[in-house]
């Protein structure tokens, strides 16, 4: 992954923004007669179409491969936890995008932890 800081403030920026929004497009969407399991399926799938024309305006500035995968778990958590929250309560569109905007964090750390992790150390090939 990038370690540039232009690159690792455009991932930061584009998961949280864009957690923040599909959190609030959910708790607008979802209301409190819904089932919570469908809530959670819908808002999944909510999350994850909601997110791809964000992902490809953050892919023209950021690269494709760096903000895929972070943005598109960051869609499906966000949608399934704030959608089943707002099954349960009514949810106001500040404490949605403040949600959003945690997970959206929260993933990121992940997977740059997990990449990381996989990696491992690299070894030069000598001749």
């Amino acid at each position: 992954m990038e370690t540039r800081p232009y690159f690792l403030l455009g991932d930061l920026a584009s998961n949280v923004l864009s957690g923040a929004a599909v959190g609030m497009l959910c708790a607008a969407l979802i209301g409190e007669s819904w089932n919570h399991t469908v809530a959670m399926i819908v808002g999944m799938v909510l999350g994850m179409i909601a997110i791809l024309p964000l992902q490809l305006a953050s892919n023209i500035f950021f690269g494709a491969f760096e903000t895929m995968l972070p943005m598109m778990l960051t869609g499906m958590a966000v949608g399934m936890v704030v959608s089943m929250a707002a099954a349960d309560r009514l949810v106001p569109w500040q404490e949605a995008a403040v949600q959003g905007g945690v997970i959206g964090l929260a993933v990121l750390m992940f997977t740059y932890l997990l990449n990381a992790l996989l990696h491992g150390e690299v070894r030069r090939w000598k001749a």
